[in-house]
């Protein structure tokens, strides 16, 4: 019974896409017909962009309308920004993880710093540079 749900949702999955490849392609066609293709554009482009279109047009259409709320009688708590170490649906950071990112920002505005004021060695990179800078700070207990 599962297998056959799953079946059936793959189909309506396939013809779904289906679907939207011949509206897509409708579009692609008058738009060229009307030599009203965008400059630059070819179809790949085209595609994709068609593709976001139409699955927009279908989620607005899925969702229904919020109902209104109510008026808010207590001040609104200012928003707070989303860390690196805790974002939506991921697992927080491990405190390597984090101190590793600390060691990049460190390295990358030292990399900047030097690159502006010449006193990088003639030939090196990011990646030499950084290597560099990561065992510094690591033997630093950073």
């Amino acid at each position: 019974m599962f297998f056959a749900a799953a079946v059936l949702l793959g189909v309506a999955s396939a013809n779904a896409q289906a679907d939207v490849m011949k509206a897509c392609g409708a579009e692609w066609q008058q738009l060229k017909t009307d030599k009203k293709v965008k400059p630059g554009q070819d179809w790949k482009s085209f595609l994709a962009e068609c593709r976001k279109a139409k699955k927009a047009e279908a989620d607005d259409e899925a969702t229904p309308p919020e109902p209104a709320k109510p008026a808010a009688t207590t001040a609104a708590k200012p928003a707070t920004p989303a860390t690196p170490a805790a974002t939506a649906g991921e697992k927080p950071l491990t405190p390597g993880q984090q101190a590793a990112r600390e060691r990049i920002k460190k390295c990358g505005a030292e990399w900047t710093a030097a690159k502006e004021a010449g006193k990088i060695k003639a030939g090196q990179k990011w990646p030499q540079y950084w290597s560099d800078c990561n065992k510094r700070l690591k033997a630093a207990g950073q």
